[in-house]
């Protein structure tokens, strides 16, 4: 699928070039006249940051990569979009009040904008962004439900290409993008039902507002239920945990974990708890020491299935665990050790 996006994207957007720049403040500046203020920090040396876009009708379609690994932190929070963003390449990790995702080939990610985020993209990484304005998506929401939403629209953040609302997605996408690439005599109405059609589906597959609207108090109880599950997840990474255990400790039944969970996050809860720890192994095993094994990491992570563990951590991450350990320990080798003055 994410090939395929990648196709139809890139030949609708090849010949919109908006900026291609090596120059860091030159990047920054031209990203935050689209995006919110941030600071871009790379990680390297070979910066060529590309960014082609088009504006069709209310929504922005753009592609972005910077080549080099960057660290991309939101330092002004606003503006009045919602932007959904979809790998096509390399992985990026994205820290929030939420949690922390990592979006690869396959899974995007929901991003309001009056939230700050903290993006860590690997090199290579490389996007389809779409930002759509949160006024016209309120009133897409008022012609769902006849009413406004009583509070701030929320949005269940992880998209995954492969589920039935994904696959759905990708189709509306590519519906879209054929419309913009090949004009037809009524091609225009056809790119503004596809927007619509986006933005309507963008609220009934994400959004936690038009949940909470039609589902009530188990839409409601939602946020505190996740946030108990994820914290009792968190304080029980090394230990052996059933679905029941978390679902007792967040106050719902498993089968209304379990749907939350996946309307949340895009995985059950079982998953969830698999991708925390995989973030914890691959956080050790980037600064590893001389002696550390892959085995011993992940043991100790509650990951006891190694030949499964290894597939699970290669699909998250586009790597194999070994080939992060043998990375952490070239770059602490390159870190300078200094040692006191010789004596006289």
């Amino acid at each position: 699928m994410a090939h395929t996006m990648a196709g139809w994207t890139r030949s609708l957007l090849a010949q919109h070039v908006l900026l291609a720049s090596q120059d860091v403040d030159e990047v920054r500046a031209r990203i935050a006249e689209l995006l919110n203020d941030h600071e871009l920090e790379p990680r390297g040396s070979t910066l060529a940051a590309r960014l082609n876009g088009v504006q069709a009708g209310a929504l922005g379609l753009w592609m972005l990569e910077y080549g080099e690994a960057v660290t991309v932190e939101e330092t002004r929070p606003g503006g009045d979009f919602v932007l959904v963003q979809l790998p096509l390449s390399g992985s990026v990790g994205i820290e929030c009040e939420e949690g922390r995702f990592t979006v690869s080939p396959g899974s995007g990610l929901v991003m309001p904008s009056n939230v700050s985020h903290r993006l860590d993209w690997e090199a290579g990484a490389s996007q389809i962004i779409l930002k759509v304005p949160l006024a016209r998506l309120l009133l897409e929401y008022e012609g769902l439900t006849g009413s406004r939403p009583g509070g701030p629209l929320r949005f269940n953040r992880k998209i995954e290409l492969g589920a039935t609302d994904g696959e759905q997605w990708s189709a509306l996408m590519r519906y879209f993008c054929e419309q913009l690439a090949h004009p037809s005599p009524l091609g225009w109405l056809k790119a503004r039902m596809a927007e619509e059609a986006l933005m309507r589906h963008l609220l009934c597959a994400q959004s936690v507002s038009l949940h909470e609207h039609y589902l009530g108090d188990e839409g409601s109880q939602a946020p505190r239920r996740l946030q108990r599950a994820r914290s009792f997840m968190e304080a029980n990474l090394q230990e052996e945990v059933s679905v029941g255990d978390i679902a007792r400790h967040s106050g719902a039944s498993v089968r209304s974990l379990s749907r939350m969970c996946r309307m949340q996050y895009g995985v059950s809860p079982m998953q969830l708890l698999r991708d925390m720890r995989l973030d914890k192994v691959r956080a050790e095993l980037a600064a590893a020491s001389a002696d550390a094994s892959v085995s011993e990491v992940a043991l100790r992570w509650g990951l006891a299935h190694l030949g499964r563990f290894a597939a699970s951590y290669r699909q998250r991450f586009g790597e194999a665990p070994h080939e992060t350990l043998a990375a952490g320990r070239q770059r602490a080798r390159s870190v300078p050790h200094i040692t006191g003055a010789a004596s006289e």
